[in-house]
């Protein structure tokens, strides 16, 4: 998959077609979520797809925002193991899901619920795994476009790129969100360049979060790539560990189309880098 290509062109669509999605289409996502890597390795999940019939009626006031279900043809329900980091890789491989599926021309949203066993009954899902994301799937109903797109070439580090979503969403700048050895010290293009990292810091920034609060900033320490996350009391914990694997994930795609395979670890680092009170430092990558 071009990860550029379709980051840039993501948006979560919340009015579809009512045209289905072709079965082979729907069997292709089912099958690279079986081959997929993900962030923790051996983490059992399943991947399911449903139709309409089987899934609006039954979530509506159990799914949604504030209860209302998003209208679309079909519904993926990823499920996973209940184990360390499990909701931080449902993000990463949800999301990943999320690409592939734009890569077939097929168009997804995140849809936002509380209780994986009160879904599970409504849908009568008899399993031991718990839900970690239900994604609506079809073709979008509006047109999607990409502004500020100016490039040379395929490099589109220093533009000032800006994806449009319902054509009034924008995304902040690459300095306001990467800092260099200390919390605060901004990080120029020529640094970042000079690094490796301008491109995948640029795409990572695009990354889909809850209530598009973009809350990630990323620290720089030699060889290391530190993800911090800012504290938000109206996420619940479920929002922000999705969000935390959903951001990684355009990291590394990046950085293994342009450097080197990374790794993310869950650890805590040796400095505290003068982190303000309201972020915490959730992971760090070794470049």
């Amino acid at each position: 998959m071009n990860y550029k290509k379709l980051i840039e062109e993501r948006k979560s669509v919340r009015d579809y077609k009512k045209n289905t999605v072709p079965k082979s289409i729907i069997d292709e996502i089912l099958q690279f979520s079986e081959e997929a890597d993900t962030l923790i390795p051996g983490i059992e999940t399943e991947l399911l797809a449903k139709d309409k019939s089987q899934v609006y009626l039954q979530l509506q006031e159990n799914a949604g925002y504030k209860g209302v279900m998003i209208d679309a043809p079909h519904y993926l329900i990823l499920l996973s193991e209940k184990r360390e980091y499990y909701l931080e890789n449902a993000g990463y491989l949800g999301e990943k899901i999320s690409l592939k599926s734009l890569d077939l021309g097929v168009n997804t949203c995140w849809i936002t619920f509380s209780d994986s066993d009160k879904v599970k009954k409504r849908l009568f899902l008899n399993t031991d795994k718990e839900i970690v994301a239900v994604i609506a799937l079809g073709y979008d109903a509006k047109k999607t476009r990409v502004v500020n797109a100016d490039s040379i070439g395929d490099d589109y580090s220093k533009s000032k790129l800006k994806i449009v979503k319902n054509n009034i969403s924008t995304r902040h700048e690459i300095t306001d969100l990467v800092y260099i050895k200390k919390w605060g010290k901004v990080a120029s293009y020529e640094e970042l360049e000079n690094r490796g990292l301008l491109d995948a810091l640029n795409y990572a920034r695009l990354a889909p979060s809850t209530m598009n609060r973009q809350p990630w900033r990323f620290l720089l320490d030699q060889e290391k790539v530190i993800l911090a996350i800012r504290k938000n009391k109206s996420i619940s914990n479920y929002e922000e560990k999705i969000d935390i694997g959903i951001s990684m994930l355009y990291f590394e795609s990046i950085v293994k189309q342009t450097l080197m395979n990374v790794d993310w670890k869950f650890e805590k680092t040796d400095k505290n880098y003068n982190i303000p009170d309201n972020f915490k430092i959730v992971g760090y990558c070794n470049i």
